[in-house]
C-alpha cells in the first residue's frame, strides 16, 4: 500500500548547478481532484475496493482489484505529478526493496500510479518489533534500498515509518512513495525547501530558507525510524516542530532500552556531523558484524577516536588449519561449522570475553553466565544467538533449521534427534523469547513442554505455527489469507476432504493465529 501522509509542497530549484527533479506541482490549483468510488474502473481493469482513510496534500490511495490480485493505486489531484525523471526510474526500478510503479497513466485528466498491494501493512502499524526483525529485517532492507536510491541520485526525503512496506512473508522492507524526493546535483547535493516528517526529519545544512540535502538526510531518518521500530514509539512523540528543535539544540541521548550493537549503529546513523554520519558501507560492515567505532553517547560530542587494532581469537585447529577469527560474523560462522570446539572455547570465558567486548561490551555479562550453564550445547546456542544478536534460522548442534517452520516440520516428523533435544532442553522457548515472540503462546508452549515433553507434537506443532505470525495457510494447493477466502475454497471440497482439513493442526493454527477460534465451532457445524 502507497503511503499518502501529508508532505511538504515542493518548490521551483534554484541555482544553475541544481538538478531538483521531482513531483512537478500545478500550474491551476483550481483544477478539480479526481474521486473515485467502490466499482469504479481505471485502466480498464483495475477495479476500485475502497479508498485508504490517509490523505495526502498531493494524491489520494485506494486500493483496487484485478484479475483477484489486490494493487494500490495513487492518483494524485490539482495536476501534480511527478517528474519525467522520476516516472521512468519509478517504472523501470527493479529492486527489492524499493515500490515500483506498475502501471501509469491519465484518468478524468488527473495522473495515477499502480503498485503492489503490501498486504502485510507498514512499519508504522507494525508497533514495536523483536530485535531479530530489526536487525535481519529492517536494518539490511532500508540500507540496500537508500544505496539503489543513492546510486541513482535521488535522495528519498521522507524515510519515515508510514513509507516503508512489509513484503507478503515479512522478510524484507521495501521503500516507497517518492513523492517529495529529489535529484543530486553532480556534487551529492539537492537543494530545496526542507522535506520529510519532523519526527523523522534529521539535522542538515540550510542556506538561507533552503536545506542542503544529501544521502546523509535519509540516513539521519533512517536512524529515527530504527528508534520508532525498537521502542514502538518515535524518539518525537507528541512533540512540536519547536519542541524537537530544541530537543535537538540539547543533544540527542538514546534510552536505555537501546543498548549494544544497536546502540552503537543508531548514534552513527544520528551523529550531527554529516561528515561523519554512517552511510551505506558503514551499515553494511554493521550488517556483517564487522568492528565499526563506536559512537559518543551523545550525538553532539565531537571527540576524534583512534582506530582501534582489533586482538584476534583463536578458535581451533581443524584438519591441520587454524581458524582465528577477527569479526562476530567469523566467530558466528566458526560456531556453526566446528559446534563441538566451541563447547571447548565456553570453557574458557576470559580468551571469549576479551575478544567479544572489542565489539560489544553489553555481551559480557551474558558471556560470563555461559561458563556456569550445565549444558554445553545450551550455552553455544546462547551465546551464538548473543553475537548474532537473534535471527529467523536456528542453529543448534552443527545443525541450521532455516526458519521455525521448517524447524516445526522436522521436529513433527520424529526422526530428527536435535530438533528434539532443542525442544527438551529449553532452548526453543529461549530463542522464541529471545526473538519477542507472543508471551502468552510462549508460556502456553513452555507449558505443555514440561507436562507432556514431546509427547503431545499436534499442540506443540499447533502452538509454534500460531507463533510464526503466518497470515496465509494452504489448502489442497491453494493459498488463502483471509476466513472469506478459505470458507469460498471449502466450500468446493467434498466432505472428506473438508474433515480432514477440520483435524489438520496448521489449518487449526492459522485460524487460531487470525483471531477465528469461533469460526472454527462455526464451520465444523455447517459441514457436520
Amino acid at each position: 500500500m502507497i503511503n499518502s501522509a501529508v508532505t511538504i509542497a515542493p518548490e521551483q530549484k534554484i541555482g544553475a548547478k541544481i538538478n531538483a527533479n521531482k513531483t512537478v506541482p500545478p500550474t491551476d490549483f483550481s483544477m478539480p481532484g479526481v474521486v473515485l468510488n467502490a466499482g469504479d474502473t481505471i485502466s480498464d481493469s483495475f477495479v476500485i475496493s475502497s479508498a485508504v482513510e490517509t490523505k495526502g496534500a498531493q494524491s489520494d490511495v485506494y486500493i483496487a482489484k484485478k484479475s483477484s490480485n489486490t494493487y494500490a493505486i495513487k492518483v494524485y489531484r490539482n495536476g501534480w505529478r511527478p517528474s519525467a525523471e522520476l516516472e521512468h526510474f519509478l517504472a523501470t526500478v527493479k529492486h527489492p526493496n524499493i515500490a515500483r510503479v506498475i502501471e501509469s497513466g491519465v484518468f478524468r485528466g488527473s495522473y495515477y500510479e499502480i503498485y503492489e498491494y503490501f498486504q502485510e501493512g507498514t512499519l508504522e502499524s507494525a508497533g514495536k518489533l523483536p530485535l531479530s526483525t530489526v536487525i535481519n529485517v529492517l536494518v539490511p532492507s532500508i540500507n540496500e534500498g537508500l544505496h539503489h536510491l543513492h546510486k541513482n541520485g535521488i535522495v528519498h526525503c521522507d524515510i519515515k515509518p508510514s513509507n516503508l512496506f512489509f513484503s507478503g512473508d515479512r522478510s524484507r522492507l521495501v521503500i516507497g512513495d517518492l513523492a517529495v524526493s529529489g535529484f543530486m546535483n553532480e556534487e551529492g547535493i539537492f537543494i530545496d525547501t526542507i522535506r520529510g516528517t519532523p519526527e523523522y526529519s534529521p539535522g542538515c545544512r540550510i542556506i538561507g530558507t533552503k536545506a542542503v540535502m544529501t544521502s546523509a538526510y535519509d540516513y539521519g531518518a533512517f536512524g529515527l525510524v530504527l528508534c520508532k521500530a525498537i521502542l514502538g514509539r518515535s524518539l518525537f512523540e507528541g512533540m512540536s516542530a519547536e519542541e524537537i528543535a530544541l530537543r535537538r539544540s540539547i543533544g540527542i541521548t538514546l534510552p536505555p532500552q537501546i543498548s549494544g550493537r544497536l546502540e552503537n549503529l543508531i548514534y552513527g546513523l544520528l551523529d550531527e556531523n554529516e561528515n561523519k554520519r554512517w552511510g551505506y558501507d558503514a551499515v553494511r560492515r554493521w550488517c556483517n558484524l564487522e568492528y565499526t567505532p563506536p559512537q559518543a553517547r551523545n550525538v553532539y560530542n565531537r571527540a576524534k577516536k583512534k582506530d582501534q587494532k582489533i586482538k584476534p581469537l583463536l578458535f581451533g585447529r581443524f584438519d591441520n588449519n587454524t581458524i582465528i577469527v577477527t569479526t562476530l560474523g567469523q566467530l558466528s560462522d566458526a560456531i556453526r561449522e566446528h559446534w563441538d570446539q566451541a563447547r571447548n572455547i565456553i570453557r574458557r570465558p576470559d580468551l571469549l570475553i576479551g575478544f567479544v567486548r572489542q565489539f560489544d561490551e553489553s555481551l559480557v555479562p551474558e558471556i560470563k553466565k555461559l561458563g556456569q550453564t550445565h549444558d554445553p550445547d545450551a550455552a553455544v546456542f546462547r551465546l551464538y544467538t548473543s553475537i548474532t544478536g537473534g535471527s529467523d534460522s536456528i542453529c543448534y548442534c552443527g545443525k541450521t533449521y532455516t526458519d521455525l517452520a521448517d524447524y516445526v516440520e522436522k521436529l513433527s516428523s520424529g526422526r530428527d534427534d536435535t530438533a528434539l533435544k532443542f525442544l527438551t532442553s529449553g532452548m526453543l522457548v529461549y530463542f522464541l523469547r529471545y526473538n519477542g515472540k507472543d508471551e502468552m503462546q510462549i508460556d502456553k508452549l513452555d507449558q505443555l513442554i514440561k507436562r507432556s515433553s514431546a509427547k503431545d507434537m499436534d499442540s506443540i506443532k499447533t502452538i509454534c505455527f500460531a507463533l510464526q505470525g503466518t497470515r496465509t495457510v494452504e489448502i489442497y494447493g491453494r493459498k488463502v489469507g483471509s476466513i472469506d477466502d478459505a470458507i469460498t475454497v471449502i466450500a468446493g471440497l467434498p466432505v472428506g476432504k473438508i474433515d480432514a482439513l477440520l483435524h489438520d493442526s496448521d489449518f487449526l493454527a492459522w485460524l487460531s493465529r487470525m483471531g477465528y477460534e469461533r469460526d472454527v465451532r462455526k464451520m465444523k457445524e455447517e459441514f457436520r
